[in-house]
């Protein structure tokens, strides 16, 4: 047979069916059960194809003849239990024809919402041509978190797949989990960490600072204590358990942080080594507050190395710019530049790469350029090993060209950093997803929103599945793609996304990160957009506060559109004034955007309108409209907004 199974789900259902079919036709059949008899044949390492017709049929001409000649050639039917599926004619189409050809008893569930059996029909789950004609019901996996949980789950399809019991599979897992885990643990005793975003690199990486610096005795003996340390950190997750996933990585480091608040007082170097790599470990999850807590920590430990104090203050620096304490972060990169003489050449380029990518948050660009030209001549001298942090100083070089607004150079560097992020780390890193979210950035900027939201889409579904859908990274780049919606006027979609966006911000990094000004601005936009006026003026009272506060260039186009709504709701001369603001900071932090200055004099033109100054009025709006059409394209939020008036001003 051509197919391992067919997997039959209803559209509104194709989150799981994607999960599903990246679970089956990556999962690595343990090695005893290779060469046994499965139904398409001997069992090998990996599975034969799945079939998920959505994606298989997409160029078919013969939609019925596809998915029949499909079903013929799978082993095994998988129906993706909902109330979306029971009520699906194509999924009991699919399952009637899969019973017709004899294999009903090949049939298996994976329940993801609703109940079988309901008394209410709106939550059955089980699509009726499952138990037509007296046939017995299929086993069923249920993945809810009351039931099998996802891990487990899993393995139950897996096993109806390969004809093992479900029990081996699991026994094999919580095997191979366990002798991952202590892998990992090794692995971390012996390296710095690398600020990649995965926690088993976070967890390697120090042993390369440790070699580098090749300390003897006393270091090797702090190395052993490490590895002592790390290796009781997975220890406490036993794999008789067979939790699977439900096991996570922020378990673990929360149970190390814990130890080792009450551990290791006599041996303060060990402590403090111990104490930035775990705060790393929460930085690289998302955890952005928990680990500038614990960084902050370390440094009570008491004395320690030279060495071990300049990567405390490389790690307090990146925390305190992940929370946009862009100059106490700046003060403590430069101290660690001060006494990093004896350090290795990877941490030295870390310190530069942290003060150059500060000072492109400062708008320090000159500075900036010249901190991470000086990393990467170090980086590109180290060989293979400095492959990484190559990508990461072209990518810092794009970014602070994208800062300064100079697209043209940002663009190769980006795509530099990418190809070769790509060839080191694998098209998963999520330094993968930070490169396309900036292009995705320059892209809108060039006013190319198709290829903007395209970029963006992309990423987000890659991103969400590496680094979880909680990390303040996936809700900086849900807020990228919210804007380019509001640009195109998709205000409904845009709203969710700024929601949980706002949420995971206000949590990580607080109410006063210069970024999260966007945010607060962006969702008012939305809730402008449905009505709620009020939401909107508090929001947007909340992105002027943030910018005023950081002296951030969203000022500008906060403040006007505040006045904006302030205008429209009877309050003119309250707008005007806002105007008046927003005309200064827009001259002040876009002096090569003309657009923008036209957009204040396009909302000032409508204000006056609606206050009886007609000739004024309509004298801004004609002369502010031709700059506004001339950037965005006529269809977008700003150009649309712009046509309206003109439409005021002759009516």
């Amino acid at each position: 047979m051509k197919y391992s199974a067919f997997i039959s789900y209803n559209h509104r259902d194709l989150n799981w069916a994607v999960w599903l079919h990246r679970a089956l036709e990556r999962y690595r059949v343990p090695k005893r059960l290779w060469g046994r008899r499965a139904p398409w044949g001997e069992i090998e390492q990996r599975l034969p194809p799945v079939f998920r017709d959505r994606d298989e049929l997409a160029t078919s001409a013969d939609l019925a003849a596809s998915v029949k000649e499909a079903l013929a050639e799978a082993a095994t039917l998988i129906v993706i239990c909902s109330p979306n599926s029971a009520k699906s004619r194509w999924v009991n189409e699919e399952i009637r024809t899969f019973a017709e050809l004899g294999r009903a008893a090949s049939i298996r569930l994976m329940i993801v919402d609703g109940e079988p059996h309901a008394d209410d029909l709106e939550r059955e789950c089980l699509p009726p041509a499952l138990t037509a004609a007296g046939a017995a019901e299929p086993l069923a996996a249920d993945v809810r978190k009351d039931a099998d949980g996802k891990q487990s789950a899993k393995l139950k399809v897996l096993a109806g797949v390969l004809g093992v019991s479900y029990d081996e599979l699991r026994q094999r897992e919580a095997v191979r989990r366990h002798r991952r885990m202590f892998a990992v643990a090794i692995a971390a005793s012996a390296g710095s960490v690398v600020m990649a975003g995965l926690t088993t690199v976070a967890l390697i990486s120090r042993a390369e600072a440790v070699h580098q610096r090749q300390v003897a005795v006393q270091r090797t003996a702090t190395a052993e204590r490490t590895l002592e340390f790390v290796k009781g950190m997975f220890s406490v997750a036993d794999p008789s358990e067979a939790r699977g996933e439900t096991v996570t990585a922020r378990e673990i480091v929360d149970r190390a942080a814990e130890r080792l608040d009450s551990s290791l007082a006599d041996e303060p170097t060990v402590k403090a080594e111990l104490g930035v790599t775990l705060a790393e470990v929460y930085g690289a999850l998302g955890l952005y507050r928990k680990g500038d807590r614990l960084v902050r920590q370390s440094f009570s430990t008491g004395p320690v190395e030279p060495a071990t104090r300049t990567r405390q203050l490389a790690a307090l620096g990146e925390s305190q710019m992940r929370l946009g304490s862009y100059e106490a972060a700046e003060a403590s990169f430069r101290r660690a530049w001060g006494i990093s003489g004896g350090s290795s050449p990877m941490l030295r380029s870390r310190i530069l790469i942290g003060l150059g990518q500060t000072w492109s948050e400062l708008e320090k660009s000159a500075e900036a350029d010249r901190a991470i030209e000086a990393a990467l001549k170090i980086d590109k001298a180290r060989g293979e090993a400095g492959a990484s942090d190559v990508a990461r100083d072209l990518e810092a070089l794009g970014i602070n060209a994208f800062y300064a607004g100079d697209l043209e150079r940002a663009q190769p560097l980006i795509q530099q950093a990418l190809a070769l992020r790509i060839k080191v780390e694998g098209p998963n890193s999520p330094s993968v997803g930070d490169n396309l979210n900036t292009l995705g950035s320059i892209a809108y900027m060039r006013r190319d929103l198709a290829s903007a939201e395209r970029l963006f889409r992309r990423n987000l579904v890659i991103q969400q599945r590496l680094l979880g859908p909680e990390h303040p990274d996936v809700a900086g780049l849900m807020n990228n793609l919210a804007r380019v919606l509001i640009e195109r006027r998709h205000f409904r979609e845009a709203g969710p996304l700024l929601q949980r966006a706002l949420a995971i911000g206000l949590r990580e990094r607080g109410a006063e990160h210069r970024d999260m000004a966007f945010f607060f601005d962006n969702l008012g936009i939305v809730r402008r957009r449905s009505g709620n006026d009020a939401e909107a003026e508090q929001l947007f009272g909340k992105a002027i506060a943030t910018a005023r506060l950081h002296k951030h260039r969203s000022l500008g186009p906060a403040l006007a559109d505040l006045a904006d709504l302030q205008c429209a709701t009877g309050r003119a001369p309250a707008g005007l004034s806002s105007l008046e603001e927003a005309a200064a900071a827009v001259k002040r932090d876009y002096p090569d955007d003309a657009w923008r200055a036209a957009w204040v004099e396009n909302v000032r033109g409508e204000c006056l309108l609606r206050t009886g100054k007609t000739a004024e009025g309509r004298r801004l709006i004609a002369a502010s409209t031709p700059e506004i059409l001339k950037t965005w394209p006529a269809t977008t939020l700003f150009a649309a907004e712009a046509q309206r008036r003109l439409q005021l001003r002759s009516g």
